[in-house]
């Protein structure tokens, strides 16, 4: 068994990774951190957990003294910086599952966050958290990112097109539940005040996006909706591909690229009512459902991936990349039935 220490325990991230490993057959955590909570039971913020994680949280000074081979870091972004540069100089492996150490080029922490990063030689160091991309550099990564839960539904439905080089353009509409805001409520994003709303909270950018344009090579435009769900992500993406393509022809592009994946699902074309994934068909799961649909001209594609933005978006990821890592089989506590209805 690998060992793990969750710092961030508290919150909804650090929940759903302690859930998740609490049926894992490699890895034990040893350890879970909360700075705000020190001496109270796990089960006081994560009740589901109760007959699952017995003890209490832990500060993070004891957990550093811990013997542990990873550790899954759920901060705020910014946060955590110091603590991930930290258990990265002791030689040990971590996971952070923040923006932190997201993106490659010190400017784009200017632009899209408006933070000068404090340790931008690590960024180099780091790999992006997505097996789907990065599966061959993950074993030798001993600091793996988190990936952005919005990104991570536009990257999975655009990549077939983006590796084929088809893609020229794309026009994003997310519909997003309340949980992806974090457990700390805020003004816009606390649920009772978005709850029954259709609330656009960002309009032709989000911070997101600048690691779709990472990762994928393509700029594009991203609208966010607050919708009435707890967890979930729908990404309806218009796509403008280079050249005129049949449906066939898009079938197989997305089937030839994700018949191996053990995350990703492709919808099908008939009953229509099923062809475009809803987030409900992937809850408290590692799943990415994608459903595609080709306008009459052959040029216009419209894409729709479904995740929860919890696990696939978030510490479902995160576990995967380091089941990776950790040379794991790397579905190794991740087959999670989704829960429906819900």
């Amino acid at each position: 068994m690998k060992k793990a220490v969750v710092f961030g325990g508290r919150g909804y991230t650090g929940g759903e990774l302690l859930r998740i490993l609490s049926q894992h057959e490699g890895i034990e955590v040893i350890a879970v951190a909360s700075q705000g909570a020190v001496g109270e039971p796990i089960w006081r913020y994560h009740p589901h957990l109760r007959g699952f994680f017995k003890g209490g949280f832990v500060s993070y000074e004891d957990a550093l003294k811990e013997d542990f081979d990873i550790a899954f870091v759920a901060l705020s972004h910014g946060e955590g910086a110091e603590l991930v540069k930290e258990i990265y100089e002791k030689g040990k492996r971590v996971v952070d599952l923040s923006a932190n150490f997201r993106l490659k080029n010190p400017e784009d922490y200017r632009k899209w966050y408006s933070w000068e990063h404090p340790f931008p030689e690590l960024l180099s160091e780091s790999v992006y958290g997505l097996p789907e991309i990065h599966r061959e550099k993950l074993p030798e990564a001993r600091l793996i990112s988190g990936v952005g839960c919005n990104a991570t539904a536009i990257n999975l439905a655009l990549l077939p097109l983006t590796e084929r080089n088809l893609l020229n353009a794309f026009h994003a509409d997310i519909r997003v539940g309340s949980s992806a805001g974090g457990a700390k409520p805020s003004e816009g994003g606390h649920h009772p005040e978005r709850s029954r709303a259709l609330r656009i909270y960002a309009t032709y950018e989000h911070r997101h996006l600048a690691e779709v344009i990472q990762e994928t090579g393509v700029n594009g435009e991203i609208r966010i909706t607050a919708v009435e769900l707890v967890r979930g992500i729908q990404a309806v993406i218009r796509c403008e591909l280079k050249e005129s393509l049949s449906e066939k022809e898009i079938l197989r592009i997305y089937r030839d690229r994700y018949s191996s994946e053990p995350f990703v699902e492709l919808c099908p074309f008939k009953p229509e009512h099923l062809r475009f994934p809803d987030p409900r068909w992937v809850t408290g799961s590692n799943l990415c459902m994608i459903g595609v649909k080709l306008h009459p001209d052959g040029r216009t594609l419209t894409v729709v991936s479904a995740i929860d933005n919890l696990v696939k978006g978030a510490s479902g990821s995160a576990v995967q990349a380091a089941n990776v890592a950790l040379g794991l089989p790397e579905d190794m506590g991740l087959r999670l039935t989704p829960v429906y209805p819900v």
